[in-house]
């Protein structure tokens, strides 16, 4: 075998390896390290990854090539330990390890205040390298920040009601094939950023817009009340998922601007419509006390999340699709196991009003909840097989609305109607930092994936940019 490069994904931590299988193949093996974690020991996890990647290079021979040479033995951990990749895979798993160590006492300072709005902003989103952000708005735009130079690049306008989501396609490889001086192919990759936005309206629609030149490309129709989700395919963004609050969600096809599925199962208004990782199921959640899992290909009802006893605020996956949280007006949020789906895993039942948010850490080890009773939890799902509160968040003086995790997930950033955003520890509950000077609600927050950055929309019409 020949490792020809590493490439590392920082947040949750993982890596792909890209090799040359004993026949000349090139090959990209992927892993997902969700488990790595500060007190990780790097060498045996190292030996291992190598272990597993020498073991596939070695490519199944014919049956010719098994009578005449017999199958070679697994190589040893000292053997491989003796290879140059060794050195190459520990160097970038302690890279990973290292950027897992967030300094919590970073401070963060206001960069930009933004006022190119002329009404209350709705929700905020970042690009993969934390260049642009988006913020929807009740003035029925879009705009595109350049977050480098502070500067509005598009305002995408052509709704006729608010625009209440927003989001960037999902960047994905480009591979490049070239020849070397024989007559093999090498492979080399580059990563291609984000060229497309989805923006939902209240207006009933839903449109993709150009992230280049902030043109208009299609717009989705079908929805018969405020359309409140919509988000790309995370595998190959050629069609996006919808909610709407006509008790529907729908998947079009980005090309065409067809109707792919419409979704009908659900008995009262869909707040969410969420893919997992692989894009082949879809979760929605309603106003009917339930969340529901889609299969996308066959275009069939999967599964009904039956238990809580009011309106749905939210409805999230893990990482790796294994976990389902759902927060709900009845004040609690339950945790589903994507095998035993009768029943939820965990109930997480301290909060004393509405739940309003609940979200995972990139690793999917941790849930976060916010709530109207002023106070956000953070919650540990695994190591016990009851429901562990892991720290509690009191200090805000009116309801938190958005609860996020930073990258590493050693910080968790909330939204409150005080006019406030603010930063606590995640392990003790301490808050680290208070973001003021918003003179509205604070309806939105989000991190950038770097965790370098945080983004603040308010009702007072501004966005903040904080460093």
């Amino acid at each position: 075998m020949s490792a020809t490069k590493i490439f590392l994904r920082y947040y949750p931590p993982g890596l792909a390896i890209n090799y040359r299988t004993t026949k000349g193949n090139e090959r990209l093996r992927h892993f997902d390290l969700l488990d790595l974690d500060s007190k990780t020991n790097i060498e045996p996890l190292a030996d291992r990854i190598l272990l597993q990647t020498l073991a596939e290079a070695e490519e199944e021979p014919s049956p010719a090539d098994l009578e005449n040479n017999p199958p070679p033995r697994p190589v040893s951990g000292s053997v491989a330990k003796s290879q140059n990749a060794f050195s190459a895979l520990k160097q970038a798993l302690e890279k990973l390890q290292k950027k897992l160590r967030e300094p919590v006492k970073k401070k963060f300072y206001l960069h930009k205040c933004h006022n190119s709005h002329i009404l209350p902003l709705t929700n905020v989103s970042f690009d993969r390298r934390g260049e642009r952000c988006l913020t929807g708005s009740y003035d029925r735009t879009c705009h595109v920040i350049n977050t480098q130079t502070a500067q509005v690049e598009h305002i995408l306008s052509g709704h006729d009601n608010v625009v209440f989501s927003v989001g960037f396609n999902f960047p994905h490889w480009l591979v490049h094939l070239h020849r070397d001086g024989s007559a093999n192919y090498l492979t080399t990759f580059s990563i291609l950023f984000s060229d497309k936005i989805v923006t939902g309206s209240f207006d009933g629609t839903a449109k993709v817009w150009s992230a280049t030149s902030g043109q208009s490309l299609c717009t989705f129709y079908g929805h018969t009340a405020e359309l409140v989700a919509a988000e790309f395919h995370p595998v190959d963004g050629k069609s996006i998922a919808t909610a709407s609050l006509d008790g529907s969600a729908r998947i079009y096809d980005v090309e065409t601007s067809h109707e792919l599925q419409q979704l009908t199962h659900h008995g009262a208004e869909v707040i969410a419509a969420r893919f997992n990782r692989d894009g082949h199921m879809l979760l929605t959640g309603s106003f009917d006390h339930t969340a529901a899992i889609w299969d996308v290909r066959s275009k069939s009802l999967g599964h009904q999340l039956r238990g809580h006893s009011a309106e749905l605020s939210n409805c999230v996956w893990n990482f790796s699709g294994s976990l389902i949280a759902t927060g709900s007006l009845d004040n609690t949020a339950r945790i589903w196991d994507i095998r035993k789906l009768d029943q939820e895993l965990y109930l997480a039942a301290r909060h004393s009003d509405e739940v309003l948010d609940v979200s995972f850490d990139a690793a999917g080890r941790l849930l976060a909840t916010c709530s109207s009773d002023c106070t956000a939890r953070v919650w540990r799902l695994e190591g016990s097989s009851e429901l562990v509160m892991l720290s509690l968040m009191a200090g805000h003086s009116d309801e938190v609305s958005k609860v996020c995790f930073s990258p590493s997930g050693c910080m968790l950033l909330t939204a409150s109607a005080d006019n406030t955003a603010r930063l606590w520890l995640t392990e003790s509950g301490q808050c680290s930092q208070v973001l003021a000077g918003h003179e509205g609600e604070v309806f939105s927050c989000a991190y950038s994936y770097a965790g370098d950055a945080i983004l603040t929309a308010s009702k007072d019409n501004t966005c903040r940019f904080w460093r």
